[in-house]
């Protein structure tokens, strides 16, 4: 009895150590999942000013009202070099030619309304399709894909979307680029990701206090971007904020690939 006694005792000695040596082990960090969060956050930011930006001007110029710089500075060329007599003759007053626009700015509102509801399912429909399955299966395949492959539709879509504005493809293709785009999931999957990856990292009021931080971040880091972008297609056209967002996406892509850790074992 007592050689069993002793046994047992020490049994539970040696386990007893064994989860205080568990619990000296540090956790892993959650921070590191802010980096690809942000970076996702800012690119998604800008996708809806921009991607409105360009039907609009796309509609405005198949029905003669192009307001891009270029044809502003064209007009103001004209009307300068232009006989004040001929002027007055050739043109119509303002009152006239904004009669003579209305009409066709409202066919552009109808129009650029018409795509942005396409536009919108065909992100929606797989988009969801693929939050769901990816997402009810993250605590088996890890939290690490569900921040992959978000940044990989990325990547294909600004690809396309500098393919599309350089040679001025049909709408059908910013449709198509944005459905294969979906296909790999969107912003929230990255979202959902990161918070579970909070989760895994942290406990009690650490987890308070990270996901307050987080939540604190995120939403302030989307005002910078949308307010550039606004002022930059004043101005400008749209290579230049496409090929950021190319940048940042690819960034975020080799974060996630090579730096982030997965925070559940075995996976």
């Amino acid at each position: 009895d007592n050689i069993e006694a002793n046994t047992n005792k020490g049994l539970l000695n040696g386990k007893q150590k064994l989860e205080e040596t568990e619990s000296f082990v540090p956790p892993a960090r959650w921070w590191l999942v802010l980096p690809p969060l942000l970076l996702i956050i800012i690119v998604s930011a800008v996708d809806p000013l921009r991607m409105n930006d360009i039907v609009v001007r796309r509609y405005e110029s198949r029905y003669g009202l192009d307001a891009s710089p270029s044809a502003q500075h064209k007009a103001c060329s004209q009307s300068t070099t232009t006989a004040i007599p001929n002027y007055y003759l050739g043109y119509p007053s303002s009152a006239d030619q904004h009669s003579q626009n209305q009409p066709n700015y409202n066919l552009v509102q109808r129009d650029a309304a018409n795509f942005n509801t396409k536009n919108s399912l065909v992100a929606l429909i797989p988009a969801l399709v693929t939050s769901v399955l990816l997402g009810s299966n993250c605590d088996i395949i890890g939290r690490r894909p569900l921040l992959i492959l978000p940044f990989v539709g990325k990547i294909v879509w600004y690809s396309l979307m500098l393919i599309v504005v350089a040679h001025n493809l049909s709408d059908t293709w910013l449709l198509i680029a944005h459905a294969i785009e979906s296909v790999f999931g969107s912003s929230g999957l990255v979202l959902l990701s990161a918070f579970s990856y909070i989760t895994d990292c942290t406990s009690g009021s650490m987890r308070t206090r990270a996901f307050l931080l987080t939540e604190g971040i995120t939403f302030f880091i989307r005002i910078a971007p949308a307010i550039a972008i606004g002022i930059w297609l004043r101005y400008h056209l749209y290579t230049a904020p496409v090929s950021v967002c190319l940048s940042l996406s690819v960034i975020g892509l080799l974060y996630a690939l090579y730096i982030q850790p997965e925070s559940i074992e075995n996976v």
